[in-house]
């Protein structure tokens, strides 16, 4: 356009610069948040979005990488224990574990998958550890931090109980998931001589 052109030409208004400003916003704030959003989820977010693990879960039931062997009493007070667990744990809900053998002496719930083992290895006592004691529903715990999982073996029981609690359920929450294993450890296992 020439100078002339454009000195003829109408002007817009303020009015009609703000109202064409607007509409452009309008327009360009949905469209960028829309494409934000979808690349926001092509990366790999809302992880948490996505339904639990409910597979199974391998547990080792070995001590020193040896097999570890019991006795029928054993056996029996394992079972004894495992169905009186409850089928959620501070609401993270039970999986199968497996190898089949483990089924009898091992239970797990949530993802990641928080253990517990019965009958793995010589029942604790506080003899010679360096752990924490902690104390819920009748029941003391030995616990050992570690990095990445939190260990933490029923105290004073006829047969070895223990708990594997990976990040995150290991920091500061073991009331809540204690709780409700206490009461059947102590119910189906009886105490140390």
């Amino acid at each position: 356009m020439s100078d002339e052109a454009t000195a003829l030409a109408p002007r817009a208004t303020r009015s009609q610069r703000i109202s064409a400003a607007f509409t452009a916003t309008l327009i360009a704030v949905p469209f960028a948040l829309l494409v934000g959003v979808g690349w926001f989820w092509a990366a790999g977010g809302f992880a948490g979005d996505q339904e639990p693990a409910t597979g199974p879960v391998t547990v080792d039931l070995s001590v020193n990488n040896q097999p570890s062997m019991i006795d029928a009493k054993t056996e029996t007070v394992c079972r004894a224990l495992l169905a009186n667990l409850p089928v959620t744990v501070d609401e993270h809900g039970s999986r199968p574990v497996e190898p089949a053998s483990a089924s009898e002496r091992a239970a797990a719930w949530g993802d990641p998958a928080i253990v517990l083992r019965c009958g793995v290895g010589p029942a604790a006592t506080t003899a010679g550890s360096t752990g924490q004691v902690v104390d819920f529903n009748g029941l003391s715990w030995l616990v050992t931090e570690g990095k990445d999982v939190t260990f933490l073996r029923a105290l004073n029981r006829s047969v070895a109980v223990d708990l594997r609690l990976p990040a995150p359920y290991n920091v500061g929450r073991f009331g809540s998931l204690l709780r409700p294993l206490s009461k059947p450890i102590v119910d189906s296992v009886p105490p140390a001589a």
